[in-house]
């Protein structure tokens, strides 16, 4: 867990103060059924210093092997962690035992920072469902058809941005995901590289995957510390909490604010927040309650901004990182392109069905470097049972989605980037599934998964269409071999890495440029 050694001190002596040594550490509860196994914890911290802080997942799946256990069990300050490596295990709990596994921990830290009435972090109740039903009919797979004209128009903007300056391609991507989810959730419009909403996009991005792991962080194990100073709290979790908050509130309100001024002056676009907003003005005005106040509209819409704008960017760095280090698929997928939409014009989504093998590379992105690893943990409402294992109540319930797209069970050679694995047996592949869990699951899917997966589909396809990407050289005309390396947190994303990219041919800039 993400503690540091002060925190971790002040942990331990809080817990020795508040005698939070319950029965889930002495496990005094009489039961026919063991614990899930895992290793060995210490006295009052449990398995607190035993999880590391960066990249448990993969702590996870080793100690999976080790145990020979899809199920593993940890107990950190008292609170059981029951963490699931298997898409099994996961679909039999959080999907069909899903009423009791609907829950998440209180998030203190996260409220403390702002995100109190998203939906991501919601404990179940009437608020929550009212949250996911609000996000949820806005993005069914057949809704998401209408979002597809503003996925294409900003996919040639980012072509044409990275064709232009093509070292600042991060950049771009993250414009490019900022302009979707703000779109969508506020109507807002992303005129130019240097928009005040990108840099918002990045400091709240920033503020949500550095302000430690959720439900992780000593102030969510003792809430009460959210009430004391700096001085006195001694954590640094809870401190950058503080000294982010702005950024958070920033994403929310501003572009409320601007939906709301734009409603006024009769200029505002269609967008999510903007049908709610109408909703209650036409209640209020029948003299109907209204269900939804303004901070539910800005949690739903916060929920859309936190879902989808670093995901998007990030599963888009991934492809790019293998395309780079796999020429031959590259190839393979512009010719498959070349075949079906030709050269004299840009693919869109009608597409998409003529071109089985970019879906298997978005798919093989999504299966190679899941962007969420371990995801945000479900809670069990009622003690439960699972293959002769005692999950007690109340227990943090985490699926371990790297273990689950890395199952050698299930996929060969899982560490290699490999699209042609989910090719179908009668056509002569090893027919694999299609990844499973990195959406989540249960009652807690990602609402927004078949926007997502439109989303990186179409900038994937317009990329490979118009540009080839390529290896940097060094000053000795070397080529660069970029290093796999994946960073730790909330969600993950390769490190920066030098590419090159370039434009197939003139015709591919112009259909680019008439585009705009």
């Amino acid at each position: 867990m993400a503690l540091s050694g002060l925190e971790t001190l002040v942990a331990v002596l809080l817990a020795i103060i508040l005698w939070k040594i319950p029965s889930s550490i002495l496990f005094t509860k009489k039961t026919p059924y063991p614990l899930p196994p895992g290793p060995k914890g210490e006295p009052v911290l449990g398995h607190l210093r035993v999880v590391p802080s960066d990249k448990p997942e993969n702590a996870y799946a080793k100690w999976s092997k080790e145990y020979n256990s899809d199920v593993l069990y940890f107990n950190i300050l008292g609170q059981p962690v029951v963490v699931l490596n298997s898409v099994q295990a996961a679909v039999d709990l959080l999907d069909k035992r899903g009423s009791n596994y609907c829950d998440r921990p209180r998030f203190v830290l996260f409220e403390v920072m702002g995100w109190g009435m998203t939906l991501t972090f919601l404990r179940w109740g009437p608020r929550f469902q009212m949250h996911r039903k609000l996000i949820q009919g806005s993005f069914t797979k057949p809704n998401c058809v209408q979002y597809q004209e503003l996925q294409e128009s900003e996919t040639h903007v980012l072509v044409d941005g990275i064709m232009k300056n093509p070292d600042d391609w991060e950049r771009q991507m993250r414009r490019f995901a900022t302009a979707i989810v703000l779109g969508i959730g506020f109507g807002v419009s992303i005129n130019d590289d240097d928009d005040p909403y990108i840099q918002m996009a990045v400091d709240a991005s920033y503020a949500l995957g550095h302000g430690g792991a959720p439900a992780g962080t000593v102030v969510d194990f003792f809430p009460f510390m959210k009430y004391l100073p700096n001085w006195l709290a001694r954590s640094q979790s809870l401190k950058f909490a503080r000294d982010w908050k702005w950024a958070i509130q920033q994403i929310h309100n501003a572009p409320f604010a601007a939906v709301e001024k734009e409603i006024s002056e009769g200029t505002a676009q269609p967008s999510f927040i903007h049908t709610l907003l109408e909703s209650n003005s036409q209640k209020e005005a029948n003299g109907e309650p209204i269900v939804f106040d303004n901070d539910d509209i800005k949690g739903a819409a916060g929920a859309i901004y936190a879902a989808g704008q670093d995901t998007t960017w990030s599963t888009l760095v991934v492809f790019i990182l293998n395309m780079v280090l796999h020429p031959d698929i590259q190839k393979k997928a512009q010719a498959e392109i070349d075949a079906v939409v030709g050269h004299d014009r840009l693919p869109d989504f009608n597409d998409r069905p003529s071109l089985p093998y970019i879906d298997r590379i978005v798919q093989e992105t999504l299966r190679w470097g899941p962007v969420s690893p371990v995801g945000v943990p479900h809670k069990s409402l009622e003690d439960d049972v699972y293959n002769g294992m005692f999950i007690p109540k109340g227990s943090f319930v985490y699926a371990n989605a790297l273990a689950m797209t890395h199952d050698e069970t299930t996929y060969a050679d899982p560490e290699t980037f490999n699209p042609d694995r989910f090719k179908p047996q009668s056509e002569g592949g090893a027919g694999e599934p299609f990844p499973i869990g990195q959406f989540g699951f249960g009652r807690r899917i990602c609402p927004g998964r078949h926007l997502a997966e439109a989303s990186v589909w179409i900038v994937m396809v317009t990329m490979l269409a118009t540009m080839n990407i390529t290896k940097a050289v060094d000053a000795n005309g070397k080529e660069i071999i970029p290093d796999v390396e994946l960073t730790p947190g909330l969600t993950s994303h390769p490190t920066h890495f030098p590419c090159v990219f370039s434009p197939r041919s003139r015709l591919a800039e112009e259909l680019v440029e008439d585009s705009l």
